[in-house]
């Protein structure tokens, strides 16, 4: 996700902030000054968080998720930001996304990365994707792009998204709530967006677009002539047995528009478009209260930050509030309090504790209780070290939890001592990150395949074999993996890999078996 990396100081939103979070039964008082109060200390939010989102939705007592309290129900908001890639095997967001919508929740899906999307009720492994997020990074002219007061270096990285037309909906469509979510919205600013692609039917929860970038929208600096890019789609489940409301879904092509930098920027209608969302995610009643939050593949349990941020410290007590115990001893309270002290500095003249403890001092009691006690301490280091040496030893033994990056078929360095390329590897395979092998693997294959030297990031043409039973789904494969060895950089994790090694297997073996080609022109 593309955010900004900055961090920004909202002295002056504290005010709006708290407000907002406050009782709605809080009654104005009158200023006074506590002396024992502390002064306020500034609250400092990231620019690319989504701490505002959170503390919008605990203001409207929706409730994180937390450990294993998660099923899906029709109370349940599923709310995914940035990637879509799962951190735990159990926690995949979009499947969770298909089991909100399915169960008739709640669902939004906010992300600028490179994703495939299934219909909720559908098999990922056997049923082609409805859409896909492009993860080309999207720009525009200047005219059609938001510019704040102040004057940035790249105003044109931040289209506005274009609420669609009702006269581009199909005849006899009647779309429900989520048709309000853009309506009179226009400065609704992004931060390099993507678009979504191969979405040629509307159905399911994909069942309206919502909101187009601009005409004047390049793809990676390259201008689209007569192609207008889809920023969002949603739609509303029909109504369920008993008269209850069916899902509500929504997905975006940029997880900047929820974002602390984009919600705060003065101008904008960002806010407004967050607070819509909330309500209209809750349902025509507000009865899903429980929300499990996705950001970048971690789930989120904790939405009340900024309340307890903003919460105002308890003064300390001050001290002629201390509890006077004269009432309760009467006169008799100095005479107390110089007996305590009498016998405490009586026992510590008699050294009262170390001859309980060890015995008198020069005693063989004395001696021996010594003896006793390190022979105690010398055990317990020989288990404090034995145990430290086991545990460096295991841990030694244990297996990588992620595969091996793959081999791109340079086995040294170029440049530099042998081993430099080895240590690289396995430094990317620490980070989780397998993009340079990856694409160093996918340029040398389509190198043997007969691609043009330094082709760039536009695909040749393709001859697809006409045996092949779907040769569009061969040749999106193709482009997939040709974005991943000339597009843009992209994170691609372990997790990743697994999924796309087999896709890459199929695909050079159709390749060695003749089923296609590029066209050379001959």
């Amino acid at each position: 996700m593309r955010r900004a990396s900055r961090t920004l100081a909202v002295v002056v939103f504290v005010a709006a902030v708290a407000g907002l979070m406050a009782a709605p039964d809080a009654r104005a008082q009158p200023n006074r000054r506590n002396d024992f109060d502390p002064a306020p200390q500034p609250v400092f939010i990231p620019g690319g968080g989504t701490e505002l989102l959170r503390a919008f939705l605990d203001k409207e007592g929706i409730e994180p998720v937390r450990g294993n309290n998660i099923w899906a129900g029709e109370d349940l908001i599923v709310i995914v930001i940035g990637s879509t890639s799962p951190q735990n095997w159990n926690q995949k967001p979009l499947d969770w996304v298909h089991n909100a919508v399915s169960a008739g929740g709640a669902a939004l899906i906010a992300t600028d990365q490179w994703c495939n999307l299934h219909q909720a009720g559908q098999n990922p492994n056997i049923n082609n994707p409805i859409a896909s997020i492009s993860g080309n990074s999207v720009t525009a002219d200047i005219r059609d792009c938001y510019q704040p007061p102040r004057r940035l270096q790249e105003m044109n990285t931040t289209p506005l998204a274009v609420p669609v037309s009702p006269d581009e909906l199909r005849i006899g469509a009647k779309p429900g709530r989520v048709w309000a979510l853009f309506r009179g919205l226009n400065k609704l600013a992004t931060n390099q967006p993507s678009y979504f692609e191969n979405l040629n039917e509307f159905r399911g929860e994909y069942q309206y677009p919502l909101a187009r970038l601009p005409k004047s929208a390049l793809i990676n600096g390259w201008q689209q002539p007569n192609k207008q890019l889809l920023f969002a789609v949603g739609g509303d489940g029909e109504p369920r047995w008993g008269g209850r409301p069916g899902h509500s879904f929504l997905a975006v092509a940029d997880s900047s528009v929820y974002i602390n930098q984009m919600v705060m920027e003065p101008g904008t209608d960002n806010l407004e478009f967050t607070l819509r969302t909330i309500e209209y995610l809750q349902g025509p009643d507000k009865k899903r209260k429980r929300c499990l939050f996705f950001e970048n593949g971690k789930v989120i349990d904790k939405f009340d930050g900024l309340r307890n941020a903003f919460a105002k410290p308890r003064p300390p007590i001050p001290p002629e509030q201390v509890p006077n115990l004269g009432p309760l001893f009467g006169k008799n309270q100095d005479k107390l309090i110089k007996f305590l002290d009498e016998k405490a500095d009586e026992l510590q003249q008699k050294d009262f504790l170390h001859n309980v403890a060890v015995g008198p001092k020069g005693s063989s009691r004395e001696r021996r209780n010594y003896g006793d006690w390190i022979e105690v301490a010398l055990v317990l280091c020989a288990i404090l070290v034995t145990a430290f040496l086991l545990r460096r030893s295991m841990s030694a033994r244990q297996p990588l939890d992620v595969p091996p990056a793959p081999n791109a078929g340079a086995g040294v360095a170029s440049t530099g001592p042998p081993g430099v390329f080895d240590r690289r590897q396995k430094e990317l395979v620490r980070r989780n990150n397998l993009y340079e092998p990856v694409r160093n693997l996918m340029r040398e294959f389509f190198a043997a395949t007969g691609a043009p030297p330094n082709p760039g990031p536009k695909i040749p043409r393709l001859v697809i074999d006409r045996s092949i039973h779907k040769p569009d789904s061969l040749r999106q494969a193709i482009r997939d993996m040709w974005r991943i060895a000339f597009g843009p950089p992209m994170h691609i994790s372990a997790q990743r890999w697994f999924e796309l090694e087999p896709y890459f297997e199929r695909l050079r073996k159709a390749h060695d078996d003749g089923k296609w080609r590029f066209e050379t022109g001959e």
